[in-house]
């Protein structure tokens, strides 16, 4: 069987990314341009796995956790 990585966002990181997504979304359709969606990316170390959203071209900003977990 083959194996998935699961990817969930914390409650926080969630949160976090609703809030600047909306912001964002809504900022592009007041000035009738049509929404661009939103780029994350997930840092998996050891330690912690960080997750962060872009901002602006090439400015990422951390927005909290994930859980990644090894599925069968």
């Amino acid at each position: 069987m083959s194996q998935r990585l699961q990817i969930t966002l914390s409650e926080e990181a969630t949160a976090r990314y609703l809030e600047l997504a909306s912001a964002k979304t809504e900022a592009e359709v007041d000035a009738d341009v049509e929404p661009s969606g939103a780029s994350i990316q997930v840092d998996i170390w050891h330690l912690m796995n960080e997750v962060m959203m872009e901002q602006g071209s090439g400015n990422w900003v951390s927005i909290g956790e994930a859980d990644v977990e090894v599925l069968e």
